[in-house]
């Protein structure tokens, strides 16, 4: 069944690209139905008209497709278009919100001359994305912070991808999975180039814990998928 979010921006109603979608992709006729999603939940409705485009609420659904907890993940911006993959499979995965931080290695940054063109290239990633993975809520993308700002998010775990990180430490994060549903959990990834050891430090003080993601050196997009997985596993 296909899904469609109702955004406040757009007063609730279906945006011209989704109604286009519903008659011209999905080919939809009167009577058919789909679901909407809005800020009071999720809807089965019906096609009553086609020009004008019009609809009748059949039933709410009661379900829920998200995770048992939170998931934050805090992302150093990287190089070229990963940004668009790791915001587009975070969605999938389960993740309720992104912070996007322009760190010391960070090649691309974000600042306020492009970040109104960038946020709206992000904003239909996450509501296409939402809507092909049957999330009952958008995913959060409201910030551009730099690394010191970290402290500012609170978690009941925050975890940090370190690739010097000594291999034995993965039995860390092995040993908080059975505790993570119904937690705010922080994901710190670096970019390309990595963490400073003055940003890892930075991080320890504030509370994350480094990890290591196995013997073998990810990168930065494949971290995201990695961790996000792992934990998304345990908060099902």
């Amino acid at each position: 069944m296909q899904r469609y979010f109702l955004k406040k921006e757009n007063n609730y109603s279906l945006t011209n690209d989704d109604i286009f979608h519903i008659l011209k992709v999905m080919r939809m006729k009167i009577f058919d139905t789909f679901e909407i999603v809005n800020d009071k939940g999720v809807f089965l409705v019906k096609i009553t008209s086609i020009t004008p485009f019009l609809y009748d609420f059949v039933k709410e659904i009661e379900e829920n497709n998200e995770l048992n907890g939170y998931i934050r993940l805090l992302y150093c911006i990287p190089k070229g278009e990963k940004i668009d993959l790791v915001i587009q499979k975070a969605v999938e995965l389960g993740v309720n919100e992104i912070v996007l931080i322009n760190s010391s290695r960070s090649i691309a940054k974000i600042d306020n001359k492009n970040k109104a063109k960038k946020f709206e290239r992000f904003s239909k990633i996450i509501k296409e994305a939402s809507e092909q993975s049957k999330r009952d809520k958008l995913l959060k993308l409201d910030e551009v912070i730099d690394f010191k700002e970290i402290n500012k998010y609170k978690a009941d775990f925050s975890f940090i991808a370190f690739e010097n990180e000594s291999k034995n430490d993965e039995i860390k994060i092995l040993s908080y999975l059975n505790n993570l549903k119904g937690k705010c959990v922080n994901i710190l990834i670096g970019p390309e180039g990595g963490f400073s050891m003055e940003e890892v430090e930075y991080a320890k003080i504030n509370g994350f814990i480094l990890t290591s993601l196995g013997k073998r050196i990810l990168r930065s997009e494949t971290a995201c998928f990695s961790l996000i997985s792992l934990l998304s596993y345990f908060m099902n």
